[in-house]
């Protein structure tokens, strides 16, 4: 949404209710709807992580230096000529990265900056998103506690390329260094490879790898074609004509419904329980880092590695939660022969009424992203609907009661004495919105997200409690 809502507020008279279903490429313009980004975990060996360790210090070397003089110049209020600065670093680091290593960082940089610029610009249009307070420049690639560098790898789309041993395992040869290290990861798509990135996230190399789906490498690039899985984005045909509408919260991550009378909730709380557990892991060692910090004893390096070892471990579980739950959800929705799907979005919420539940823990941006990805494999349509009011609203009488959600999960319309489920409430009303009438359901399915996958929600059958009976002694 951020650089489109002046030009969607014009359209809607000011009124956001008003506005009709979105196509999330219009909301989220992040990439090529053909590109998806695999990740591979990289296990060099001991000479390779010395070699890699060397290669990525002076690649972020290098990015530190030509971004301290274009801010230096920016903050003086001078020009920053970012031609000059790139041609002076290019013969600089050419013969010690490779030139074409260095023309990738030297790119990513540029591309850092113009987008800046291109903030700056719109601010002076008085166009900037009002999510973004003030533009900054790009940063540096350094950790400012222990002020060392953080270590990462470019490297242009031709100069390297990918060996499949099997579907789980490999081989990727970076041509300019003559390294050709073992990684680990499935490959699901096949194509076009893109400039491989390669990060060292808390003692794990990890790579990179945009894939262009079923896009051919030019000629000159005969191995930039990565064989995976699929070399085409829908893998699944329709099943069906059912619509979905999704309400996505926190305490159910997905509230659905569907036209066929289908309800399905799959339930968050694991989210929650490892969001706040490494919350308390990152502030433990954050304190305890910085009282031994300021009283000048040299153990707050170690604390200091728990702080990043848990900040890594948070954004990687609640991750890996997210993503099969997006996951399980695209299947139960082919499964149930949808076609369209219309997801609740909430205006401005993080802006207007940002706090740590709507900010931190719950992704929107991304699990939106991510699940329109998904349900392209199935052939799904994703669309964006606007969702003022309805969780305070009444599906079955179309009136908003004041207090009428009386319990976290429990909706209680007041003329008609009816109880729903709250976030069940919202979905049924976000189908209203877009002219769909949804008046029968016939049962709910309750689910829940898990590091093993998602599970069924079941009731326990509760047995009588009472004293045991005593048999009487023949």
């Amino acid at each position: 949404m951020a650089g489109q809502r002046k030009q969607w507020m014009s359209l809607v008279g000011g009124n956001p209710t008003a506005m009709p279903a979105i196509e999330v490429p219009n909301l989220l313009k992040t990439k090529k709807e053909s590109v998806r980004t695999i990740r591979l975990r990289l296990l060099p060996t001991k000479q390779q992580d010395e070699r890699l360790r060397k290669i990525a210090d002076i690649c972020s070397k290098l990015w530190n230096e030509v971004n301290y003089v274009r801010r230096k110049a920016f903050f003086e209020k001078k020009r920053v000529n970012i031609e000059e600065t790139y041609k002076e670093y290019y013969e600089r680091y050419k013969k010690l990265v490779g030139s074409a290593t260095t023309q990738q960082i030297l790119n990513k940089n540029n591309e850092a900056w113009n987008s800046f610029f291109k903030l700056l610009k719109l601010k002076k249009e008085s166009k900037l998103p009002p999510s973004i307070k003030k533009p900054t420049p790009p940063g540096y690639w350094k950790d400012k506690i222990l002020g060392k560098r953080i270590k990462r790898i470019i490297i242009r789309s031709d100069r390297y390329y990918v060996e499949q041993v099997n579907s789980d395992e490999g081989y990727i040869t970076l041509k300019d260094f003559s390294v050709k290290v073992k990684y680990v990861g499935r490959i699901k798509w096949s194509g076009k490879q893109g400039r491989l990135e390669i990060k060292y996230e808390f003692n794990r190399w990890f790579a990179y790898i945009p894939i262009e789906v079923g896009v051919m490498p030019s000629k000159n690039n005969p191995k930039g074609y990565i064989r995976g899985g699929c070399d085409i984005i829908q893998r699944e045909k329709l099943r069906g004509e059912e619509v979905a509408f999704i309400d996505m919260g926190l305490n159910n991550l997905f509230a659905v419904v569907v036209t066929s009378g289908d309800a399905i909730l799959v339930k968050g709380g694991v989210v929650k329980f490892e969001y706040y557990w490494w919350k308390s892991e990152k502030r433990n060692a954050q304190s305890t880092r910085d009282l031994m910090r300021n009283n000048g004893l040299k153990v707050w390096r170690r604390f200091h590695r728990r702080y990043l070892r848990a900040l890594f471990k948070s954004g990687e579980r609640l991750r890996h939660l997210y993503r099969t739950a997006v996951r399980f959800l695209a299947k139960e929705l082919h499964e149930r022969s949808v076609k369209n799907v219309y997801l609740g979005y909430p205006y401005m919420i993080t802006q207007d009424n940002g706090n740590e539940y709507n900010t931190n823990i719950w992704w929107f941006r991304k699990l939106t992203q991510w699940l329109y990805d998904v349900l392209k494999e199935y052939g799904i349509e994703l669309l964006i609907v606007f969702e003022d009011n309805t969780s305070r609203e009444c599906s079955i009488c179309h009136v908003i009661h004041e207090g009428a959600r009386v319990y976290r999960g429990l909706y209680i319309c007041e003329r008609t004495e009816k109880r729903i489920n709250a976030d069940l409430n919202a979905a049924i009303n976000i189908a209203y919105k877009v002219s769909y009438d949804i008046k029968n359901i016939k049962k709910i399915e309750s689910f829940v997200v898990t590091h093993n996958g998602v599970k069924t929600v079941t009731p326990l059958r509760r047995g009588i409690a009472q004293d045991p009976a005593v048999k009487p002694r023949l």
